[in-house]
């Protein structure tokens, strides 16, 4: 007899515990669902606001609708020379920024961030510095790349 009612405690008990454990799962399953719904309801409102911002479609920064970027090779000529080509050069209208790289045995570079194609970046360097980019000094023009030789 003894055995059966600490059976029937143990079996209360144990019910009890199991009842609680459902109860909190169950909470936890409902704080899933709203946070599931949450974001259901985020990503809906993201969808409209692109659908109603498609309307009035993105503004593009200056320059950057048809930028490029074009790597000016120049054989022959000294720091200095480079140097002021490149100061040249970021002051010109069109061009977002330039990187200088030198080399002691004559192949230095500049490459530079530009608004339209190679072929608009060599008539501006015409323009701004005509005795360094001659169209006698041109040694190659192509898609990205113009050499020059400073002689």
């Amino acid at each position: 007899m003894k055995k059966i009612i600490t059976a029937g405690v143990t079996i209360m008990v144990f019910s009890f515990t199991a009842t609680k454990a459902q109860g909190i799962l169950d909470k936890i399953d409902r704080a899933s669902d709203k946070v599931n719904h949450a974001g259901n309801t985020a990503d809906k409102t993201k969808s409209t606001g692109d659908k109603i911002m498609g309307f009035f479609g993105k503004k593009k920064k200056a320059g950057t609708e048809n930028s490029g970027k074009t790597n000016i090779k120049i054989t022959g000529g000294t720091f200095a020379i480079l140097k002021g080509i490149n100061d040249q050069l970021q002051n010109v209208k069109g061009i977002e920024s330039t990187k200088m790289k030198f080399s002691g045995a004559g192949n230095s570079g500049i490459i530079v961030q530009h608004a339209g194609s190679s072929d608009d970046l060599l008539k501006i360097l015409q323009k701004a510095s005509p005795d360094v980019f001659a169209e006698k000094n041109i040694e190659g023009l192509d898609d990205g790349e113009i050499a020059v030789k400073i002689k």
